[in-house]
């Protein structure tokens, strides 16, 4: 649990990953999901047809494993969000959008059963935005989760495409955010080499998706729309001065965007997830300690295993407070006991 000493109020986790049972158990039958499933030293080892591999430890499930994980690096809730190797943005929107209930249905029955330490963010069938819409919908209002991730582009359509409207439509109405989150299932063409499909491609993405989204008007259109870039906001943070340079010099950038980009850079909030301590206080220094979150990435293996050790190293108590818990709270609209 917290440590008064260190912070005040509950520690929560905005960035961690679940797997519903039923994937595990279904994976080998259905082959719509593109997967299989084996097992490797009794641990569930899920194989993605284009390449992609890897352990589902018991913590992806929620429940005791999940609490015991979180109890040892001083976490108190979890806001937990599918892998995103299971967006299947590639395959049939009927198949997609029935993952998507099934899914949904898992994490809020798993958030339902942990006596609060859990909530949880919907995934979407992106490849039908009205789908995608209605199961948002569905997903806040009847399950009771805080938002969606969704990925930072849907197999080459970026989020600035038009049809994209109906869910920046009803986030808005739900007032409720979306973590945009990277996803692959296999390595991406020129980066095959050295895992730079997640070490480099994975924030490169987030940074495109981000830049898109504020050039395309999408922010300035949707007032109440808000984001969360997972991986410290991937190389956004870093160029936005670049960004506000081209708008500044260059006509296409002005196209559909009437302000300076850094100007909308308080509709994001980011992670911790640096992975060293001087880029972490950087970022909180640049976009203010209300637009970061704490976030570990748990349980795959890049995540941070000390999150809370890093943010002690690098933020004030008072910084702590908010990025530690506060924030995330206020964001998700969780309400704790008095």
């Amino acid at each position: 649990m917290s440590n008064p000493t260190t912070t005040t109020g509950p520690i929560v986790d905005v960035h961690t990953h679940f797997v519903p049972p039923a994937f595990l158990e279904e994976a080998n039958r259905n082959r719509a999901w593109g997967a299989t499933v084996s097992h490797r030293d009794g641990v569930p080892w899920v194989e993605h047809d284009e390449g992609f591999g890897y352990p589902v430890q018991e913590e992806f499930l929620g429940g005791r494993a999940k609490f015991a994980d979180m109890d040892s690096r001083g976490i108190d809730r979890s806001i937990m969000s599918l892998t995103p190797t299971l967006f299947y943005y590639w395959i049939d929107a009927s198949e997609a959008a029935a993952f998507s209930r099934m899914s949904n249905d898992a994490l809020a029955e798993a958030c339902a059963a942990s006596g609060g330490r859990l909530e949880g963010l919907a995934t979407l069938p992106m490849q039908d935005p009205d789908e995608a819409a209605q199961e948002l919908r569905r997903a806040v209002r009847e399950l009771g989760l805080r938002g969606a991730q969704i990925g930072t582009n849907v197999e080459g359509v970026t989020l600035d495409d038009p049809s994209f409207q109906p869910l920046w439509e009803a986030a808005c109405e739900l007032a409720v955010p979306l973590m945009l989150h990277p996803y692959y299932v296999g390595v991406k063409k020129g980066y095959e080499d050295y895992y730079l499909t997640n070490i480099f491609v994975n924030p490169l993405d987030t940074a495109l998706a981000a830049s898109r989204l504020i050039f395309s008007g999408v922010l300035e259109r949707f007032t109440k729309l808000d984001f969360i870039l997972v991986h410290a906001g991937g190389f956004l943070p870093y160029q936005v001065g670049r960004l506000d340079h081209g708008w500044k010099v260059r006509e296409e950038p002005k196209a559909r965007l009437h302000r300076a980009p850094s100007e909308l850079l308080d509709r994001f909030y980011f992670d911790t997830i640096t992975h060293n301590d001087a880029a972490l206080r950087w970022l909180i220094d640049f976009v203010g300690s209300k637009q970061v979150l704490m976030g570990t990435d748990l349980p795959f293996d890049m995540a941070d295993a000390d999150p809370m050790g890093r943010l002690r190293r690098s933020a004030s108590d008072d910084e702590r407070a908010a990025i530690g818990g506060a924030n995330a709270l206020k964001l998700f609209g969780i309400k704790t006991p008095a």
